[in-house]
């Protein structure tokens, strides 16, 4: 869908401007605060209404401007030509759209806002952007929600951080640390235990010692009735015998005793001296192998972490290989758009116009209008290349450069030049009187007809 004709009436700096294409690529020209920009501004505010507006829309000293775009329709959509008008005071801004037929139930905005696109959207200024704004419009462009992937890598990005600084805190912890591997205790030994041993052994020695007391008491009980057996030889034979008695159980028990060896109790006591710097030992290799068991934790945590982090990664790569680019051989990396692999930025000038023209096609399917503000920086070589470029892709190309008359002369005279808010030349042709007749018009128009375009209340926006 293309523009036939835009007609601009006291709005900013024009105070009347009738263009009629006659190609695929119309060139306005003019000097400084000629009304150029309002011009190509005055498409978008027919489209967009009070969005698109600027503070003070009417020209200065009018109390109501206008603007008429005609357009070609769009057979595939099944939209034929239609017209749009938009009337703006100092208070409200209206639009009609002319035949109504054409909105098919629709309010005339929800209408023109499928038509729209990015129609405001310059190829020339977007070339000359920072590459990470380039890299965002291109990602809007084929669907990807930059700032939704942003900020869920960011999340897990700073949870990876925050996992990594815990991990550098746990391996500082293990970097010096000091295991004894002579000590292979898991647990503190509890000097209570080690009392109680010993008292059990003291105990046991002293039964012992009681016991070899008393068997050397038996002895000497022994010895002293072997005596009693010489002073009494009437009773020989009980204590012989009693003599025989004692001797086998002096055996038996010297025997058990040569069995049984002390407890030491100096080792004993020794190792109760020691004990607590076994201790300090066991405690200091109990809390060794919980800071390596966190800083293992850490270490796998922070993996995870690093996975989520290139998942999402991965995921967004996914999405924009997938994506369907403007023109081949686009394609995106974290630092911006690249052609062929290299750089936006490192290509031709050439090629850097003809990636931000296909950027804007695609963003304006079907409202098939570009526009370029600044067009006063492209050479004849880049010219040429907008005008094969528009023709091909059947797009039409609004321009605005910056000239004097004598300048416009000597160029070949192409496209519109634009004086005081007027337009008074096109293609060469001086066009003045073409305005004066436009502006008779207007007011020669019945008042009938002012009532009949007067818009109804359901298409103020």
């Amino acid at each position: 869908m293309k523009i036939i004709s835009l007609a601009v009436s006291n709005i900013m700096k024009v105070t009347a401007a009738f263009i009629q294409p006659k190609s695929e690529v119309v060139v306005i020209q003019g000097e400084n605060e000629a009304g150029k920009s309002t011009l190509l501004n005055s498409i978008v505010m027919a489209f967009s209404g009070d969005r698109a507006l600027p503070e003070i829309p009417l020209k200065k000293g009018s109390k109501k401007g206008e603007i008429v775009v005609k357009l070609d329709g769009d057979k595939s959509l099944g939209i034929p030509p239609f017209t749009i008008t938009r009337s703006i005071t100092d208070k409200k801004a209206y639009v009609k759209i002319e035949p109504e037929s054409v909105t098919s139930g629709e309010t005339p905005r929800s209408f023109l806002d499928k038509l729209i696109g990015s129609i405001s959207f310059d190829p020339l200024k977007f070339i000359n952007e920072d590459p990470k704004n380039q890299r965002k419009t291109l990602l809007t462009l084929i669907g990807v929600d930059s700032d939704a992937w942003d900020q869920k890598e960011k999340a897990a990005f700073d949870r990876r951080t925050e996992i990594g600084r815990e991990l550098k805190v746990a391996e500082a912890k293990c970097k010096d640390v000091v295991v004894y591997d002579d000590v292979t205790e898991t647990e503190e030994i509890k000097v209570t235990d080690l009392t109680a041993k010993l008292q059990k052994s003291i105990a046991y020695n002293q039964e012992l010692k009681s016991r070899q007391e008393k068997n050397e008491l038996l002895k000497k009980a022994g010895l002293a009735n072997k005596e009693e057996i010489e002073k009494l030889k009437l009773h020989l034979a009980d204590l012989e015998a009693k003599v025989k008695l004692q001797q086998q159980q002096y055996r038996a028990e010297k025997d058990d005793l040569a069995l049984c060896v002390p407890d030491d109790v100096d080792a004993i006591n020794a190792e109760i001296q020691s004990i607590e710097s076994k201790n300090s030992k066991i405690r200091n290799n109990i809390k060794v192998q919980a800071e390596i068991a966190d800083r293992d934790r850490q270490r796998c945590l922070y993996t995870d972490a690093e996975s989520e982090v290139n998942l999402i990664r991965n995921a967004r790569l996914e999405l924009i290989r997938e994506a369907i680019m403007p023109i081949p051989g686009l394609s995106i990396d974290d630092d911006g758009i690249l052609y062929n692999d290299i750089p936006l930025d490192q290509c031709s000038d050439g090629a850097k116009l003809m990636i931000g023209v296909a950027i804007s096609m695609a963003l304006n399917p079907t409202m098939r209008v570009i526009q370029i503000k600044d067009g006063s920086l492209l050479g004849p070589k880049n010219m040429e290349i907008l005008r094969k470029l528009v023709k091909e892709k059947e797009y039409q190309l609004w321009i605005e450069r910056v000239s004097d008359l004598d300048q416009y002369n000597a160029t070949g005279k192409v496209g519109i030049f634009i004086e005081d808010g007027g337009i008074v030349m096109q293609d060469g042709v001086a066009v003045e009187k073409e305005c004066a007749k436009i502006e008779k018009e207007k007011k020669s128009k019945p008042a009938a007809e002012k009532t009949t375009n007067s818009p109804k209340d359901d298409e103020e926006w």
